[in-house]
């Protein structure tokens, strides 16, 4: 650390004490010297310095507080004050290139570029990595109702406000190469909807990775995990990404869409370009895959206002696959679920590519067997009821029955399935309506031991756990 003496006396014997109150810091060593620092001179403790360490938990973008009290021989003696963002500072967007696509993310929830009006800062979506860009722009969008819907897609000449940066702790943008766990790239970065005329306090931390494994390099993952941040319930909830593709010429595209695999795509001739929904799993089926036809929604409206975007969003307009060669934009949506005040939902796609259609299909499966393998279905949450309601344990356990721990207050009807490691149903069984404080035996003598996962559907949620299985 660096200190200027702006005294006309030199300060003999310059110590300091370093102390924090962050959870997420350990102060190894407090104490630092500078040594004699002489009158508008600068000194570094370069032979004495301070010992810091952060905890494995500490969020990107944190802000660590910390203050020191310097002393001299001079009798001085005074309380600095500074702070530290853990990971650096941020950028504004990040792009992912470690494998065989580019996609550009950014700091408020729009994909592929900044905005679409100039200046446009961001690299696109490109397959293969050194193309050019077949996303025009894509945009992350929550919503239960035309006057709320969150949201950055371009409309009356201009992009939505809603999403902004949060800043404590800061969200701009950090990229880690190699990531954690198996990824090679890892960025995060977080927002909320204070730019929203009737914003109500919903936060996302947004997640991103891509792998440098010729078996998984066609698609980034993407994680939007938005937290009810306010003092009251959030019901009827959607989630969705917009993705205007331009596959070559903008009004030259088609595509489909493909329910079990929720997933939508568009092509001229090759590549093709889409997205699969990841979480919730494939067996939620979608609020909605859906082609937005700009002839009909965009151009006329100079934009897709907030009256058309929770119609595509809820449902309300359908069409899986597109009637004319022209440009559009896809749908991919989750919903509807409720946040209380404190709860989280887990919103999670692929944005992906394939050289036809098998090859596309092909990919989303990778995707989504990498997503609920590596990530760990047990971080899902519950999506309308509290996590404490369903529990899945133990989660690992040897020649012993798992358990679905449950508590509910009014009749609930539950389905139980078992995935296997490569997203393969295995066993299915219907509990009808439960009530009350128990729990349901899930027998696993009848599989070989290795890695399953643990649906838990009810007529509002879908609680799954990774299970490992030993004999």
């Amino acid at each position: 650390m660096l200190l200027k003496n702006y005294g006309t006396a030199q300060a003999n014997n310059t110590a300091g004490t370093l102390a924090s109150s962050s959870p997420y810091v350990t102060v190894n060593d407090n104490a630092g010297s500078w040594g004699n620092i002489p009158a508008g001179g600068t000194v570094e403790n370069l032979s004495n310095p301070f010992g810091v360490t952060l905890g494995s938990s500490t969020p990107l973008g944190a802000v660590i507080d910390f203050s020191m009290i310097i002393t001299s021989a001079l009798r001085y003696q005074d309380t600095l004050y500074f702070s530290l963002i853990a990971g650096g500072p941020g950028n504004d967007y990040i792009t992912h290139d470690c494998g065989n696509v580019k996609l550009s993310m950014t700091r408020y929830g729009t994909l592929g570029y900044m905005s679409a009006y100039a200046p446009i800062a961001g690299d696109g979506f490109c397959y293969p990595v050194a193309s050019a860009s077949h996303l025009f722009y894509g945009t992350f969008a929550v919503g239960n109702a035309a006057t709320y819907c969150i949201d950055r897609y371009f409309k009356g000449g201009t992009c939505d406000d809603d999403w902004h940066t949060s800043s404590v702790p800061d969200g701009s943008m950090r990229m880690s190469e190699p990531g954690p766990g198996s990824y090679d790239e890892y960025a995060t970065g977080q927002f909320d909807d204070s730019g929203h005329p009737f914003f109500i306090g919903l936060a996302c931390e947004q997640s991103s990775w891509a792998y440098n494994d010729p078996t998984a390099n066609d698609f980034v993952t993407v994680r939007y995990l938005l937290r009810n941040g306010g003092s009251a319930t959030i019901t009827n909830l959607y989630a969705a990404l917009f993705m205007d593709w331009d596959v070559g010429v903008a009004t030259s595209d088609q595509g489909s869409s493909d329910p079990v695999r929720k997933l939508t795509w568009l092509f001229q001739n090759t590549p093709y370009v889409g997205v699969a929904i990841l979480d919730p799993p494939r067996t939620v089926p979608a609020a909605n895959l859906s082609m937005v036809s700009h002839l009909v929604y965009v151009y006329p409206l100079n934009g897709l206002p907030d009256s058309m975007i929770i119609k595509f969003m809820n449902g309300t307009i359908q069409q899986p696959s597109t009637d004319t060669i022209y440009d559009w934009t896809a749908c991919n949506s989750s919903g509807p679920f409720t946040l209380t005040p404190g709860q989280t939902y887990i919103a999670a796609f692929a944005v992906l590519a394939g050289d036809n259609l098998s090859d596309l299909q092909a990919n989303a499966d990778t995707a989504y067997n990498r997503y609920w393998g590596a990530i760990g279905a047990e971080e899902h949450k519950a999506a309308n009821a509290p996590s404490s309601h369903i529990r899945i344990i133990p989660a690992i356990t040897r020649n012993k029955n798992c358990a679905v721990c449950y508590d509910f207050q009014h009749e609930t009807p539950v389905l139980i399935k078992i995935y296997n490691s490569t997203g393969q149903v295995i066993a299915e069984s219907d509990h009808g309506m439960c009530r009350g404080s128990s729990e349901i035996s899930i027998d696993m003598k009848p599989f070989a031991q290795g890695i399953y996962f643990v649906a838990v559907q009810t007529d509002q949620s879908v609680t799954t756990s990774k299970i490992i299985w030993l004999k």
